[in-house]
């Protein structure tokens, strides 16, 4: 065997490795994470409470709304859920909130996490990823007119970061 032959698998797995690496550390692209065209508007897609409560046509959420699409099995997601119910009992009546429990395999730990964590804000569930998330945790940011006025793959670690985000996608002031 010539030693073109002999190197090719190991460049091969160089470069699968090189790919994975720059994806791993890249992150989403500037489309999927950053904002998002002005005109987008949420799937039509009806999802069922998760806490047993009417099902949620998502297409007629209007805003200021945020979004959190969160998992019981996603650490970072865990640690943020009490910075949105934080932010959901501070802003009460200027900007509502509503959480997602995406492809979530054990909806059980996703009720008993919410219990653990103290969310009161309306919980629904995507479990077949209709809202085709590449990651998780994301926040989306719906406009007055139902609009997607921006979307993150980001963990919310604070209060104030979220009323960064709110205040200069939304334009509403906590």
């Amino acid at each position: 065997m010539s030693r073109a032959h002999q190197r090719r698998p190991r460049t091969v797995l160089v470069g699968l490795l090189a790919l994975v690496v720059t994806l791993s550390i890249g992150g989403c692209s500037s489309d999927q994470a950053g904002e998002t065209k002005k005109s987008e508007r949420l799937p039509d897609v009806t999802l069922a409470s998760l806490t047993g409560g009417k099902s949620l046509e998502l297409s007629t959420v209007r805003g200021p709304m945020v979004i959190n699409l969160w998992a019981s099995w996603c650490t970072p997601c865990r640690k943020e859920l009490p910075q949105y119910q934080a932010f959901a009992e501070q802003n009460a009546g200027k900007v509502d909130v509503l959480g997602i429990d995406f492809q979530e395999t054990r909806p059980a730990a996703a009720r008993q996490l919410a219990r653990e964590t103290g969310v009161q804000y309306p919980l629904f569930a995507d479990p077949d990823g209709d809202l085709r998330a590449i990651g998780l945790p994301k926040v989306i940011l719906v406009d007055p007119q139902g609009r997607v006025a921006h979307e993150e793959y980001v963990e919310i670690t604070s209060v104030a970061q979220l009323e960064r985000l709110v205040e200069t996608h939304l334009k509403v002031a906590s």
